[in-house]
């Protein structure tokens, strides 16, 4: 071959096999291979590109001289491994750029990882891995850790289940191993877990991701004036000392995780907020929805102004809570969140928000004309009759022309005896998703007439309502899969009756004559 571009070849032989697709492509791999040994030009491209993912330890394993006893079974080495071996496999592991070390792993003989940590030659046994996988539960691989951690990783996932002594050794450690960490991940930590995490973050200083459990209070204010901050996810801890924390990375996407909008309330006493993302989350409703809460809310917000995405879920609603009084919104409660003007997105989807009313939504629209995405309401399977009706959303879609995606629990209504029209300002053909969830339904037809206008480009109308719904709820599934069913045939309709309607308007000013 006179002329050839490497990086031209990789990329082909990367769309033949692309290591790191979810499912093994062993044809193409079989393929790259073959084209490993056509000719020398080929070789340490086609190397590269079949060496840059490992899902487990047996090719390294296997190409220094070990084998597989079964061919279902865990490759080991039956031999010492001696200098011509460590080269081999050296030559190879320079090539990883990603491993996964797999819960299936937790059957593997030990020894592999031992041996392996005898590495001799100079420099990290894995000197271009920039992504480390960590999922195996076993303690007494964790020690061993340190052998796959070097100065090039820059991700690392860890995944748990119990922190047993050597775990927490290991993790609290691992920083001088990897100094150049952007982006830690170990979601399923626990409370045992929070001193070994909180001493490893300390040891980070160009943390762009970090996806913990409970962090102690130091590693929060050393994560949170990190100017490399983009996205933050913890559990709130239970008390914080009079000292204000203070989360300052402007575009940093940060997640709070608590047991209860209460619990959350009570961790962020002293919490100052200067970003534009924040995502709430909590595991269940308290007895009664803390009435404070967003008042409390925009006083942590240092510039409300600045906030351009607010959600608040709670993950578990149960049985006694969608008929619960005692966790509904109010429109009073609600009316901090018209501080936050330049919201969005606002997600309130995982609450009750049956007193809300149009006035508010009105307020609302005319505080945060950017809204983009506005969930209200509609994911849970309330029981409480909701305050909105189609005269509030009217007055939202007039005011925010931005909508995308729009989910709310409302009164849907309409009077028998009344003609309904909604004012042509109040189209909104920008609005993909329109989500209803378990909404008071009186006339199937007429309602999907109705929002067929409003809603030109939407794909359909979804509600929540379980097939298992309760008997309160039995009529609202049955018309609003019937609303289902006929918006895609009321729009289509439309869109023809205007079509034909402009065709025949520009026939009848063409045939007008000209002066």
């Amino acid at each position: 071959m006179h002329f050839w571009i490497p990086e031209v070849v990789q990329l082909i032989f990367e769309y033949v096999y692309d290591p790191g697709q979810t499912k093994e492509d062993s044809e193409g791999r079989v393929t790259v291979a073959n084209l490993a040994r056509t000719c020398q030009a080929f070789k340490d491209p086609a190397l590269d590109v079949l060496w840059a993912q490992l899902h487990s330890l047996d090719a390294l394993v296997i190409c220094s001289g070990g084998r597989r006893v079964f061919s279902d079974s865990q490759a080991i080495w039956e031999r010492p491994l001696y200098d011509a071996d460590w080269r081999i496999l050296a030559s190879y592991a320079k090539r990883v750029h990603t491993l996964t070390v797999s819960p299936q792993s937790d059957t593997w003989d030990i020894s592999t990882m031992h041996i392996l940590n005898c590495f001799p030659l100079p420099g990290a046994l894995l000197p271009s891995l920039t992504e480390l996988n960590w999922l195996s539960d076993r303690e007494d691989f964790f020690p061993f850790l340190h052998c796959f951690c070097g100065p090039t990783l820059k991700t690392l996932t860890l995944s748990p289940v119990a922190w047993g002594v050597r775990k927490c050794i290991a993790v609290a450690s691992l920083a001088p191993s990897c100094p150049s960490l952007s982006n830690l991940i170990c979601l399923g930590a626990d409370d045992s877990s929070m001193q070994a995490i909180s001493e490893a973050v300390m040891g980070w200083k160009k943390l762009k991701t970090l996806g913990a459990g409970p962090v102690n209070e130091q590693a929060l204010t050393h994560v949170a004036s990190l100017q490399t901050l983009q996205s933050l996810r913890f559990s709130a801890l239970s008390e914080l000392t009079p000292r204000v924390l203070e989360f300052s990375s402007p575009r940093a996407f940060i997640e709070i995780v608590a047991l209860t909008p209460s619990s959350l309330q009570a961790f962020m006493q002293n919490v100052h907020f200067s970003i534009q993302c924040l995502y709430l989350r909590c595991s269940l409703y308290d007895d009664v929805f803390p009435h404070g809460f967003f008042t409390h809310l925009k006083i942590c917000v240092v510039h409300p102004e600045k906030l351009t995405q607010l959600s608040l879920i709670v993950e578990t609603i149960s049985s006694e809570d969608i008929g619960h009084e005692s966790i509904v919104l109010t429109s009073f409660m609600l009316h901090p969140l018209l501080s936050f003007k330049g919201l969005n997105h606002l997600d309130l989807g995982h609450l009750c928000t049956a007193h809300m009313d149009d006035t508010f939504l009105s307020k609302l629209a005319l505080a945060c004309p950017g809204l983009k995405e506005l969930y209200l309401g509609n994911r849970g399977a309330w029981l409480i009759a909701p305050s909105l009706t189609f005269e509030g959303i009217i007055s939202l879609l007039k005011r925010c022309h931005q909508l995308s995606s729009l989910g709310v629990f409302f009164n849907a209504t309409l009077e028998s005896d009344a003609v309904h029209a909604a004012p042509v300002d109040a189209i909104s053909p920008k609005i993909k998703n329109f989500l209803v969830g378990v909404s008071p339904i009186d006339d199937a037809v007429k309602v999907t007439a109705f929002l067929s206008f409003l809603f030109p480009s939407a794909t359909g109308v979804r509600h929540c309502i379980p097939d298992k719904a309760p008997e309160e709820l039995h009529g609202r599934l049955k018309k609003w899969g019937s609303v289902s069913k006929m918006f895609r045939i009321f729009v289509s309709a439309r869109k023809q009756s205007w079509e034909r309607g402009w065709a025949e308007g520009k026939a009848a000013v063409e045939k007008i004559p000209m002066a």
